[in-house]
Protein backbone atom coordinates (compact mmCIF):
# COMPACT_ATOMS: atom_id res chain seq x y z
CA UNK A 1 0.00 0.00 0.00
CA UNK A 2 1.36 3.31 -0.81
CA UNK A 3 0.60 6.50 0.91
CA UNK A 4 2.13 9.73 1.23
CA UNK A 5 3.12 10.82 5.53
CA UNK A 6 0.82 13.14 6.89
CA UNK A 7 2.30 16.43 7.96
CA UNK A 8 0.42 19.51 9.56
CA UNK A 9 1.42 22.59 8.60
CA UNK A 10 0.54 25.98 9.90
CA UNK A 11 -0.81 28.49 8.03
CA UNK A 12 0.69 31.40 6.48
CA UNK A 13 -2.11 33.23 6.10
CA UNK A 14 -4.63 34.26 8.64
CA UNK A 15 -7.36 32.74 6.06
CA UNK A 16 -9.22 30.12 7.75
CA UNK A 17 -9.08 26.31 6.73
CA UNK A 18 -12.19 24.87 4.74
CA UNK A 19 -12.74 22.23 6.91
CA UNK A 20 -13.09 22.31 10.77
CA UNK A 21 -11.62 18.92 10.87
CA UNK A 22 -8.55 20.12 9.57
CA UNK A 23 -8.51 22.94 11.28
CA UNK A 24 -8.43 20.51 14.39
CA UNK A 25 -6.05 18.36 13.13
CA UNK A 26 -3.85 21.53 12.74
CA UNK A 27 -4.56 23.12 15.91
CA UNK A 28 -3.15 19.44 17.68
CA UNK A 29 -0.05 20.39 15.83
CA UNK A 30 1.19 22.59 19.06
CA UNK A 31 1.37 20.04 21.07
CA UNK A 32 4.49 18.76 20.32
CA UNK A 33 6.74 19.72 17.90
CA UNK A 34 9.52 18.62 15.67
CA UNK A 35 11.48 20.44 12.52
CA UNK A 36 7.89 20.90 10.95
CA UNK A 37 6.69 17.56 11.03
CA UNK A 38 5.06 16.70 14.42
CA UNK A 39 3.41 14.16 16.43
CA UNK A 40 0.23 15.81 16.86
CA UNK A 41 -1.19 13.60 14.00
CA UNK A 42 -0.19 10.25 16.00
CA UNK A 43 -1.92 11.81 18.84
CA UNK A 44 -5.11 12.00 17.17
CA UNK A 45 -4.67 8.66 15.50
CA UNK A 46 -4.43 7.09 19.27
CA UNK A 47 -6.83 8.93 20.32
CA UNK A 48 -8.98 7.73 18.15
CA UNK A 49 -7.87 3.84 18.70
CA UNK A 50 -8.93 4.86 22.15
CA UNK A 51 -12.43 6.04 21.61
CA UNK A 52 -13.43 3.48 19.30
CA UNK A 53 -12.60 1.07 22.29
CA UNK A 54 -14.54 2.64 24.52
CA UNK A 55 -17.19 3.41 22.24
CA UNK A 56 -17.97 -0.62 21.55
CA UNK A 57 -17.77 -1.29 25.31
CA UNK A 58 -20.66 1.68 25.74
CA UNK A 59 -23.03 0.01 22.71
CA UNK A 60 -23.96 -3.00 25.03
CA UNK A 61 -24.74 -2.96 28.81
CA UNK A 62 -22.74 -6.47 28.38
CA UNK A 63 -19.48 -4.79 28.38
CA UNK A 64 -20.56 -1.34 30.05
CA UNK A 65 -21.60 -3.54 33.40
CA UNK A 66 -19.73 -6.77 33.33
CA UNK A 67 -16.41 -6.10 32.02
CA UNK A 68 -13.90 -3.77 34.27
CA UNK A 69 -12.62 -1.49 31.05
CA UNK A 70 -16.57 -1.04 30.13
CA UNK A 71 -17.33 -0.06 34.00
CA UNK A 72 -14.66 2.93 34.09
CA UNK A 73 -17.31 4.76 31.45
CA UNK A 74 -20.95 3.74 33.05
CA UNK A 75 -21.30 7.77 33.89
CA UNK A 76 -23.90 9.13 31.36
CA UNK A 77 -22.73 12.61 31.13
CA UNK A 78 -19.10 11.31 29.82
CA UNK A 79 -20.66 8.41 27.56
CA UNK A 80 -21.86 11.10 24.99
CA UNK A 81 -17.97 12.67 24.96
CA UNK A 82 -16.44 9.81 24.32
CA UNK A 83 -18.38 9.58 20.88
CA UNK A 84 -18.40 12.89 20.23
CA UNK A 85 -14.48 12.37 20.44
CA UNK A 86 -14.45 9.57 18.46
CA UNK A 87 -16.58 11.40 15.71
CA UNK A 88 -14.06 14.59 16.30
CA UNK A 89 -10.73 12.34 15.13
CA UNK A 90 -11.96 9.84 12.94
CA UNK A 91 -12.82 13.06 11.29
CA UNK A 92 -9.59 14.61 11.20
CA UNK A 93 -7.69 11.51 10.36
CA UNK A 94 -9.74 10.88 7.28
CA UNK A 95 -9.66 14.89 6.29
CA UNK A 96 -6.26 14.84 6.59
CA UNK A 97 -6.15 12.20 3.26
CA UNK A 98 -8.04 14.48 1.43
CA UNK A 99 -7.67 13.68 -1.76
CA UNK A 100 -7.80 10.08 -1.77
CA UNK A 101 -6.54 8.61 -4.27
CA UNK A 102 -5.85 5.10 -3.09
CA UNK A 103 -8.85 2.99 -3.04
CA UNK A 104 -7.89 0.84 0.18
CA UNK A 105 -7.60 4.70 2.04
CA UNK A 106 -11.00 4.80 0.60
CA UNK A 107 -12.39 2.36 1.42
CA UNK A 108 -10.58 2.61 4.86
CA UNK A 109 -12.20 6.09 5.10
CA UNK A 110 -15.68 4.55 4.31
CA UNK A 111 -15.64 2.22 6.57
CA UNK A 112 -14.32 4.41 9.66
CA UNK A 113 -17.86 6.57 9.02
CA UNK A 114 -20.09 3.56 9.01
CA UNK A 115 -18.31 2.65 12.28
CA UNK A 116 -18.73 6.24 13.97
CA UNK A 117 -22.37 6.50 12.75
CA UNK A 118 -23.22 3.18 13.81
CA UNK A 119 -21.68 4.19 17.67
CA UNK A 120 -22.89 7.49 18.02
CA UNK A 121 -26.69 6.59 17.32
CA UNK A 122 -26.24 3.46 20.05
CA UNK A 123 -24.80 6.11 22.31
CA UNK A 124 -26.39 9.61 22.01
CA UNK A 125 -29.86 8.74 20.36
CA UNK A 126 -30.09 5.12 21.94
CA UNK A 127 -30.77 3.80 18.60
CA UNK A 128 -28.49 0.09 18.33
CA UNK A 129 -29.12 -0.83 14.82
CA UNK A 130 -27.68 -4.63 15.64
CA UNK A 131 -30.51 -5.03 18.07
CA UNK A 132 -33.09 -3.64 15.57
CA UNK A 133 -31.91 -6.10 12.71
CA UNK A 134 -32.17 -8.83 15.86
CA UNK A 135 -35.46 -7.31 17.33
CA UNK A 136 -33.91 -6.58 20.81
CA UNK A 137 -36.28 -4.19 22.59
CA UNK A 138 -34.05 -0.76 22.46
CA UNK A 139 -34.81 0.05 26.23
CA UNK A 140 -32.20 -2.54 27.42
CA UNK A 141 -29.72 -0.97 25.92
CA UNK A 142 -30.32 1.80 27.99
CA UNK A 143 -30.71 0.23 31.27
CA UNK A 144 -28.34 -0.95 34.00
CA UNK A 145 -28.59 -5.04 34.11
CA UNK A 146 -30.63 -6.78 36.93
CA UNK A 147 -30.84 -10.48 37.54
CA UNK A 148 -34.12 -10.07 35.45
CA UNK A 149 -32.35 -8.37 32.37
CA UNK A 150 -33.02 -11.18 29.32
CA UNK A 151 -29.22 -11.49 27.92
CA UNK A 152 -29.70 -13.60 25.34
CA UNK A 153 -30.63 -10.82 23.24
CA UNK A 154 -28.07 -8.50 24.42
CA UNK A 155 -25.56 -11.46 24.03
CA UNK A 156 -26.54 -12.11 20.33
CA UNK A 157 -26.61 -8.18 19.67
CA UNK A 158 -22.97 -8.18 20.60
CA UNK A 159 -21.95 -10.91 18.50
CA UNK A 160 -23.10 -9.24 15.91
CA UNK A 161 -21.36 -6.00 16.42
CA UNK A 162 -18.38 -7.55 17.68
CA UNK A 163 -16.40 -6.89 14.13
CA UNK A 164 -17.04 -3.44 14.21
CA UNK A 165 -14.61 -2.81 16.72
CA UNK A 166 -11.89 -4.47 14.78
CA UNK A 167 -12.68 -2.71 11.62
CA UNK A 168 -12.29 0.44 13.38
CA UNK A 169 -9.20 -0.31 14.00
CA UNK A 170 -7.89 -1.58 11.12
CA UNK A 171 -9.48 1.73 9.55
CA UNK A 172 -7.15 3.81 11.64
CA UNK A 173 -4.42 2.64 11.02
CA UNK A 174 -4.43 2.02 7.58
CA UNK A 175 -5.36 6.10 7.56
CA UNK A 176 -2.83 6.53 9.93
CA UNK A 177 0.29 4.57 8.57
CA UNK A 178 2.64 4.75 11.22
CA UNK A 179 5.55 3.01 9.88
CA UNK A 180 5.56 6.02 7.71
CA UNK A 181 6.64 8.00 10.57
CA UNK A 182 9.29 6.19 12.15
CA UNK A 183 11.75 9.26 11.00
CA UNK A 184 9.51 11.27 13.42
CA UNK A 185 9.64 8.87 16.44
CA UNK A 186 13.22 8.85 15.86
CA UNK A 187 13.66 13.07 16.08
CA UNK A 188 11.14 12.48 18.60
CA UNK A 189 13.45 10.21 20.84
CA UNK A 190 16.18 12.00 20.41
CA UNK A 191 15.32 15.43 21.66
CA UNK A 192 12.90 13.94 24.58
CA UNK A 193 15.73 11.06 25.78
CA UNK A 194 16.59 13.22 28.22
CA UNK A 195 13.19 13.49 29.69
CA UNK A 196 12.73 10.51 29.31
CA UNK A 197 15.76 9.03 30.82
CA UNK A 198 14.98 11.43 34.35
CA UNK A 199 11.65 9.32 34.19
CA UNK A 200 12.93 6.24 34.35
CA UNK A 201 15.50 6.85 36.65
CA UNK A 202 13.45 8.70 39.25
CA UNK A 203 11.19 5.64 39.40
CA UNK A 204 13.63 3.05 39.98
CA UNK A 205 15.16 5.23 42.44
CA UNK A 206 11.86 5.74 43.61
CA UNK A 207 11.40 1.62 44.21
CA UNK A 208 15.33 0.82 45.40
CA UNK A 209 14.86 3.90 47.53
CA UNK A 210 11.77 2.02 49.71
CA UNK A 211 13.54 -1.24 49.68
CA UNK A 212 16.74 0.19 50.85
CA UNK A 213 16.09 2.23 53.71
CA UNK A 214 12.95 0.17 54.82
CA UNK A 215 10.07 2.58 54.01
CA UNK A 216 7.02 0.98 55.32
CA UNK A 217 5.07 0.27 52.46
CA UNK A 218 1.95 2.37 53.85
CA UNK A 219 3.80 5.47 54.29
CA UNK A 220 4.96 6.13 50.58
CA UNK A 221 4.23 2.97 48.70
CA UNK A 222 6.17 1.57 45.57
CA UNK A 223 5.65 2.86 41.87
CA UNK A 224 4.77 -0.86 41.37
CA UNK A 225 2.29 -1.33 44.06
CA UNK A 226 0.76 1.93 42.72
CA UNK A 227 0.51 0.62 39.29
CA UNK A 228 -1.09 -2.62 40.08
CA UNK A 229 -3.76 -0.73 42.43
CA UNK A 230 -4.35 1.46 39.87
CA UNK A 231 -5.01 -1.46 37.33
CA UNK A 232 -7.58 -2.48 40.11
CA UNK A 233 -9.32 0.47 41.16
CA UNK A 234 -9.33 2.61 37.71
CA UNK A 235 -12.57 2.51 37.08
CA UNK A 236 -14.13 4.11 39.66
CA UNK A 237 -11.70 6.63 39.52
CA UNK A 238 -12.31 7.53 35.57
CA UNK A 239 -15.96 8.09 36.88
CA UNK A 240 -14.70 10.14 39.88
CA UNK A 241 -12.68 12.14 37.83
CA UNK A 242 -15.06 13.13 35.56
CA UNK A 243 -17.27 14.33 37.97
CA UNK A 244 -15.04 16.52 39.45
CA UNK A 245 -13.95 17.65 36.17
CA UNK A 246 -17.31 19.07 35.05
CA UNK A 247 -17.13 21.31 38.21
CA UNK A 248 -13.77 22.37 37.14
CA UNK A 249 -14.73 22.77 33.76
CA UNK A 250 -17.85 25.03 34.48
CA UNK A 251 -15.96 27.16 37.33
CA UNK A 252 -13.70 27.73 34.06
CA UNK A 253 -16.20 28.96 31.72
CA UNK A 254 -17.70 30.91 34.21
CA UNK A 255 -14.45 32.61 36.12
CA UNK A 256 -12.43 33.02 33.18
CA UNK A 257 -15.68 34.44 31.12
CA UNK A 258 -16.25 36.75 34.01
CA UNK A 259 -12.62 37.57 33.91
CA UNK A 260 -11.84 38.46 30.55
CA UNK A 261 -15.63 40.59 30.63
CA UNK A 262 -14.01 42.45 33.19
CA UNK A 263 -10.71 43.11 31.79
CA UNK A 264 -12.33 44.43 28.87
CA UNK A 265 -14.32 46.51 30.86
CA UNK A 266 -11.30 47.68 32.76
CA UNK A 267 -8.92 47.84 29.90
CA UNK A 268 -11.55 50.35 28.46
CA UNK A 269 -12.23 52.50 31.64
CA UNK A 270 -8.51 53.18 33.02
CA UNK A 271 -9.45 54.87 36.09
CA UNK A 272 -11.56 51.30 36.97
CA UNK A 273 -9.04 49.13 35.76
CA UNK A 274 -6.37 51.26 38.55
CA UNK A 275 -8.71 50.90 41.04
CA UNK A 276 -10.09 47.51 40.32
CA UNK A 277 -6.37 45.66 40.13
CA UNK A 278 -4.89 46.47 43.33
CA UNK A 279 -7.65 44.68 44.69
CA UNK A 280 -7.63 41.70 42.42
CA UNK A 281 -4.15 40.89 42.99
CA UNK A 282 -4.57 41.12 47.05
CA UNK A 283 -8.13 39.00 46.58
CA UNK A 284 -6.20 36.20 44.29
CA UNK A 285 -3.42 35.78 47.23
CA UNK A 286 -5.63 34.82 49.59
CA UNK A 287 -5.38 30.79 50.02
CA UNK A 288 -8.32 28.78 47.98
CA UNK A 289 -7.84 26.37 51.27
CA UNK A 290 -9.56 28.89 53.60
CA UNK A 291 -11.96 30.02 50.98
CA UNK A 292 -13.18 26.37 50.51
CA UNK A 293 -14.91 25.83 53.59
CA UNK A 294 -17.12 29.57 53.22
CA UNK A 295 -18.12 28.55 49.65
CA UNK A 296 -19.60 25.06 51.13
CA UNK A 297 -21.16 27.17 54.19
CA UNK A 298 -22.91 29.59 51.56
CA UNK A 299 -23.61 27.75 49.05
CA UNK A 300 -23.95 24.08 50.92
CA UNK A 301 -22.12 20.89 50.99
CA UNK A 302 -23.81 19.42 48.21
CA UNK A 303 -24.77 22.00 45.95
CA UNK A 304 -22.33 21.85 42.98
CA UNK A 305 -22.36 25.60 43.00
CA UNK A 306 -20.05 25.71 46.07
CA UNK A 307 -17.15 23.58 43.77
CA UNK A 308 -18.29 25.60 40.61
CA UNK A 309 -17.78 29.07 42.95
CA UNK A 310 -14.49 28.57 43.91
CA UNK A 311 -13.32 27.44 41.09
CA UNK A 312 -14.56 30.54 39.46
CA UNK A 313 -12.55 32.67 42.29
CA UNK A 314 -9.70 30.62 41.47
CA UNK A 315 -9.01 31.49 37.61
CA UNK A 316 -11.30 34.89 37.82
CA UNK A 317 -8.51 37.05 38.38
CA UNK A 318 -5.89 35.34 36.48
CA UNK A 319 -7.86 35.70 33.53
CA UNK A 320 -8.61 39.72 34.08
CA UNK A 321 -5.27 40.64 35.14
CA UNK A 322 -3.60 38.90 31.76
CA UNK A 323 -6.79 40.45 29.78
CA UNK A 324 -6.05 44.16 30.75
CA UNK A 325 -2.89 43.34 30.48
CA UNK A 326 -3.11 42.01 26.71
CA UNK A 327 -5.45 45.26 25.99
CA UNK A 328 -3.30 47.99 27.14
CA UNK A 329 0.30 45.98 25.68
CA UNK A 330 -0.75 47.14 21.82
CA UNK A 331 2.04 48.73 19.52
CA UNK A 332 1.93 52.25 20.04
CA UNK A 333 2.86 52.63 16.31
CA UNK A 334 0.28 50.17 15.17
CA UNK A 335 -2.31 52.31 17.35
CA UNK A 336 -1.50 55.81 16.05
CA UNK A 337 -1.79 54.15 12.70
CA UNK A 338 -5.28 53.37 13.26
CA UNK A 339 -5.99 56.89 14.64
CA UNK A 340 -4.63 57.97 11.30
CA UNK A 341 -6.83 56.33 9.61
CA UNK A 342 -9.61 57.64 11.51
CA UNK A 343 -10.53 54.21 12.69
CA UNK A 344 -13.15 53.83 15.49
CA UNK A 345 -13.12 52.32 18.73
CA UNK A 346 -14.97 49.26 17.88
CA UNK A 347 -12.87 48.64 14.90
CA UNK A 348 -9.38 49.23 16.72
CA UNK A 349 -10.48 46.79 18.96
CA UNK A 350 -11.85 44.01 16.71
CA UNK A 351 -8.67 44.26 14.30
CA UNK A 352 -5.91 45.46 17.03
CA UNK A 353 -6.31 45.27 20.19
CA UNK A 354 -8.25 42.04 20.72
CA UNK A 355 -5.78 39.89 18.16
CA UNK A 356 -2.39 41.75 20.12
CA UNK A 357 -4.65 40.49 23.62
CA UNK A 358 -5.17 36.50 22.60
CA UNK A 359 -1.73 35.77 23.14
CA UNK A 360 -2.24 37.27 26.70
CA UNK A 361 -5.60 35.66 27.40
CA UNK A 362 -4.62 31.91 26.03
CA UNK A 363 -1.49 31.76 28.69
CA UNK A 364 -4.13 32.73 31.50
CA UNK A 365 -6.54 29.97 30.38
CA UNK A 366 -4.02 27.60 29.55
CA UNK A 367 -2.80 28.10 33.69
CA UNK A 368 -6.00 28.25 34.75
CA UNK A 369 -7.10 24.86 32.87
CA UNK A 370 -4.51 23.76 36.41
CA UNK A 371 -6.40 25.86 38.92
CA UNK A 372 -9.60 24.52 37.87
CA UNK A 373 -8.63 21.07 38.79
CA UNK A 374 -6.97 22.15 41.88
CA UNK A 375 -9.77 24.12 43.27
CA UNK A 376 -12.69 21.12 42.39
CA UNK A 377 -10.47 18.69 44.25
CA UNK A 378 -9.44 21.15 46.90
CA UNK A 379 -13.08 22.34 47.38
CA UNK A 380 -14.57 18.47 47.89
CA UNK A 381 -11.97 18.13 50.24
CA UNK A 382 -14.06 20.00 52.27
CA UNK A 383 -17.66 17.93 52.32
CA UNK A 384 -19.93 17.43 49.60
CA UNK A 385 -20.28 14.74 47.11
CA UNK A 386 -18.45 11.32 47.65
CA UNK A 387 -18.23 10.74 43.97
CA UNK A 388 -15.40 13.33 43.38
CA UNK A 389 -11.57 12.65 43.16
CA UNK A 390 -11.18 15.04 46.40
CA UNK A 391 -13.71 12.63 48.34
CA UNK A 392 -11.24 9.73 47.15
CA UNK A 393 -8.39 11.06 48.12
CA UNK A 394 -8.78 12.03 51.66
CA UNK A 395 -11.12 8.75 51.90
CA UNK A 396 -8.15 6.74 50.87
CA UNK A 397 -5.39 8.53 52.68
CA UNK A 398 -7.53 8.93 56.07
CA UNK A 399 -7.89 4.73 56.25
CA UNK A 400 -4.12 4.50 55.02
CA UNK A 401 -4.42 3.32 51.56
CA UNK A 402 -1.85 5.51 49.76
CA UNK A 403 -1.07 3.59 46.88
CA UNK A 404 -5.45 4.11 45.81
CA UNK A 405 -4.60 7.55 46.72
CA UNK A 406 -1.81 8.13 44.37
CA UNK A 407 -4.27 6.65 41.84
CA UNK A 408 -6.62 9.09 42.35
CA UNK A 409 -3.72 11.63 41.97
CA UNK A 410 -2.54 10.08 38.49
CA UNK A 411 -6.23 10.70 37.30
CA UNK A 412 -6.17 14.24 38.60
CA UNK A 413 -3.24 14.94 36.77
CA UNK A 414 -4.57 13.17 33.60
CA UNK A 415 -7.79 15.38 33.44
CA UNK A 416 -5.45 18.37 34.26
CA UNK A 417 -3.20 17.70 31.56
CA UNK A 418 -6.35 16.88 28.45
CA UNK A 419 -7.95 19.77 29.95
CA UNK A 420 -4.87 21.95 29.00
CA UNK A 421 -4.11 20.18 25.77
CA UNK A 422 -8.24 20.85 24.49
CA UNK A 423 -7.43 24.63 25.52
CA UNK A 424 -4.23 24.45 23.55
CA UNK A 425 -5.91 23.05 20.66
CA UNK A 426 -8.29 26.06 20.90
CA UNK A 427 -5.53 28.40 20.75
CA UNK A 428 -3.69 27.27 17.87
CA UNK A 429 -7.53 27.26 16.02
CA UNK A 430 -8.00 30.90 16.56
CA UNK A 431 -4.25 32.13 16.17
CA UNK A 432 -3.27 30.34 13.08
CA UNK A 433 -2.00 33.49 12.23
CA UNK A 434 0.28 34.24 14.55
CA UNK A 435 4.31 34.29 14.10
CA UNK A 436 4.76 31.91 16.92
CA UNK A 437 2.98 29.17 14.64
CA UNK A 438 4.68 29.35 12.20
CA UNK A 439 6.88 26.86 10.08
CA UNK A 440 10.60 28.30 10.78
Amino acid sequence: MTGQPISFTAPTAPTPPAAPTVTLARAVDAVVQYDGRTLAFDLIALAALFFAVVCWHLTNPLLTFETQFGSAFRNVTLQPVMAIGLLVCAGALIAARRPIRHPVIGAAAIALGLVCVYMVLAIVLGVNLSGLALGVEPALFRERLTDATPRDGLGAALTLSAPLVWIAVAAIIILWQPWTRLSVYTRAARRQWAALLIGVLVLLLWEGAIALFQIQEFLLPRPSVIAAAFGEVYPRLVSAGWNTFQNAFWGFVVGCGAGIVTGMVAARFVGFSRALLPIAIGINAIPIIAIAPLMNNWFGALNPASKIGIVALLTFFPAMISTVRGLTSVDALSLELMHTYAARPLAIFRKLRLPSALPFIFSALKVCTTLSMIGAIVSEYFGGSTAGLGFRIRDDAGLFRYPEAWSAIFIAALYGILFYLVVSAVERTLMAWHVSFREP
